[in-house]
């Protein structure tokens, strides 16, 4: 049976995040079965990062000139590093076999966003392929923390290996969609140059304060008195419905308020910061946790179809991935610092800053909307 694109799309997403999205999981793991401290493990599972890094900045262009070749050869070669490290391996063997997975994942962004560059539905197609594979990379994470060993056994590089698998007999079509490269596109892009550098500027506030949100979630949770399993629990749950965010931009009469959407969001998330950090139960944990994510992907989900719109050949998808990689490096290295310096509210106030900041970014960038041709394949 054919595959609907939007499925083919969202697979080959969900093999591009897989990574990224379960890392505290990885470096818990990489912690026990390795025998390494919470700095050793980060700094392992960040060789993946950066074949990531990597792969965004090199592979736009050879994606196009051989999309079948090296979409196949990436599906192959993580399907192989998820399966080998399901063996304790030696620390120097296992940080190839991550920097090779994220260059393998970097691949299959570079192919979704070549496929949907300056499509006139982008906005639609991006809600659904952030909810799609949010859905299935978070539900996997799900059902593994779920395994009693999930933190130190192999439980987790199984799990990721069955869904590269699995996902990947979808995503190894995703050529197939890949839209002619318009004349004059050089022109375009730098119309729009100035633009994009605004949106940038949003992706470091967001990110910044998503990944930072993140790094420090277990140690706000264990200061409220939960137990590491009901903290693992109740993130990947938020995690899970979270992704239902990247909907809400397509609802119609949000549909032509980009600006408005993306403030809204901004003012939630700030809302879910302070909610998160002032709880004293479970409950209020995961609400922050919950509407923070949701938030977050609406965001993800305007900003992500903004720069396909002005996108040409999937190169300024890319370069946002890079983008990306700065503002989680800020946000993480800024909110652990934060967080042991003044607790919670220090990060509270490091959220008002870097929000607020967004503010006026957001509205210049998204003040108009950009009419696009859309590929006929989708």
């Amino acid at each position: 049976m054919t595959q609907p694109p939007t499925f083919i799309l969202s697979c080959t997403w969900a093999l591009g995040i897989g990574g990224t999205t379960m890392m505290p999981l990885l470096v818990t793991n990489a912690m026990a079965r390795l025998h390494l401290d919470e700095g050793q493990a980060t700094m392992l599972t960040g060789a993946e990062m950066i074949g990531m890094l990597a792969g965004c900045i090199v592979l736009p262009s050879l994606a196009r000139r051989a999309p079948t070749a090296l979409t196949t050869g990436a599906l192959l070669l993580l399907a192989l590093c998820q399966a080998a490290c399901v063996l304790v391996l030696p620390v120097a063997v296992f940080s190839v076999l991550r920097l090779v997975a994220g260059l393998c994942e970097a691949q299959m962004i570079v192919m979704v966003g070549i496929c949907l560059a300056c499509h006139r539905d982008a906005e639609r197609l991006w809600g659904l392929v952030l909810l799609l594979s949010g859905l299935a990379v978070a539900g996997v994470f799900t059902l593994l923390t779920l395994f009693p060993d999930a933190a130190s056994g192999a439980a987790v590089w199984q799990g990721l290996a069955l869904m590269t698998a699995v996902l990947g007999a979808v995503a190894i079509r995703v050529p197939s969609l890949m839209p002619e490269r318009p004349a004059g596109a050089e022109v375009g892009r730098q119309r729009g140059m100035a633009e994009i550098w605004l949106a940038w500027g949003v992706f470091v506030g967001v990110y910044s304060v998503q990944a930072g949100v993140w790094a420090v979630s277990a140690l706000q949770g264990e200061r409220i008195g939960l137990t590491l399993p009901q903290i693992g629990v109740l993130l990947s749950v938020s995690s899970l419905l979270g992704f239902f965010g990247a909907v809400v931009p397509a609802i119609p009469a949000l549909a032509a308020r980009r600006g408005l959407t993306v403030i809204g969001a901004l003012a939630v998330m700030f809302a879910s910061v302070a909610c998160f950090f002032t709880a004293h139960d479970a409950l209020l944990f995961f609400v922050g946790q919950l509407m923070l994510n949701a938030a977050f992907y609406t965001i993800m989900a305007v900003l992500n179809s903004f720069i396909s719109a002005q996108d040409r050949d999937g190169t300024l998808l890319s370069r946002s991935v890079v983008v990306t990689f700065a503002a989680v490096a800020l946000g993480t290295v800024g909110a652990g610092e934060l967080f042991q310096d003044a607790g919670g509210m220090g990060v509270i106030v490091f959220a008002l800053l870097a929000l607020t900041g967004s503010v006026p970014l957001g509205l210049k960038a998204l003040r108009r909307t950009a009419n696009v041709s859309a590929s006929p394949v989708l």
